[in-house]
């Protein structure tokens, strides 16, 4: 008997604190949040899809800080296809690099705003969702800009045959690409980032915890069986993939 007393309370607790873990299902708002901040199946590690934007911009002014500090063609031409290849690996330019990546900024980035878009268009969305959105689509559209004109700049580089030309070219792309991370001042005012024009990365990640830290009920880490398994039906509905089914189409996994 005194075993069971004593076993019994344990397996009760244990009930307990698995039930609590496993009953709270997020909105499906706050699961393509989740998509942006937490977690994605197809990025690399499987993070969040503005995470990996943030990363690929890292390693582009990395590698764009590279070339303008390379003294030969080749390095240029070798560092400013890393530069291409953590943008827009989309549009590679053919070249030698060893840095070839599926996510870029710019692919990375669009499938944030997109999944943001998802958020405030879902039935169970908040006010708050539905309007920060709104400014988060909008704004993120000077980064993207800004991705072109890199990779445009580094195709011209590409092209170059003189290396003084290519050093030149290479710094105003090294601008770009810290731009990109840390936005730019433009207006004259001396202040980073004071309108959207010149927004990067960074800016876009204080809007978005800005609309995270306004959510009522507060917005928690969505669980990665919930990132993973929502499921887009032909209707254009989400739900969660039950557990012993596999037969909905679309989903969290990479593909909606």
């Amino acid at each position: 008997m005194r075993t069971y007393a004593v076993v019994l309370p344990k397996i009760i607790l244990f009930l307990l604190l698995l039930s609590g873990c496993t009953m709270k299902t997020p909105t499906i708002a706050h699961t393509h949040i989740g998509h942006t901040m937490d977690g994605w199946a197809a990025t690399p590690d499987q993070a969040g899809l503005f995470t990996t934007a943030d990363e690929s911009a890292q390693n582009a002014a990395q590698a764009a800080d590279a070339a303008a500090k390379a003294q030969d063609l080749i390095s240029i031409k070798y560092n400013i296809n890393n530069v291409l290849s953590h943008t827009n690996p989309d549009i590679f330019t053919s070249g030698a690099s060893a840095e070839k990546t599926e996510y870029g900024v710019k692919n990375a980035l669009a499938e944030a705003v997109e999944h943001v878009r998802f958020a405030a268009d879902s039935p169970d969305a908040s006010d708050n969702v539905r309007n920060s959105a709104l400014q988060f689509i909008d704004h993120s559209r000077h980064v993207l800009t800004r991705c072109d004109l890199i990779t445009l700049l580094g195709d011209e580089i590409l092209n170059s045959t003189s290396t003084e030309e290519a050093n030149i070219l290479s710094g105003e792309l090294l601008k770009l690409t810290r731009a990109n991370l840390e936005g730019e001042e433009r207006n004259g005012d001396g202040i980073i980032g004071s309108t959207p024009e010149e927004y990067g990365l960074k800016q876009l990640r204080v809007e978005l915890q800005a609309m995270i830290d306004r959510e009522v009920p507060a917005y928690e880490t969505v669980g990665q069986w919930y990132l993973f398994n929502l499921v887009r039906l032909q209707s254009g509905e989400w739900i969660f993939k039950e557990r012993q089914s596999g037969g909905y189409e679309g989903g969290g996994g990479g593909g909606y």
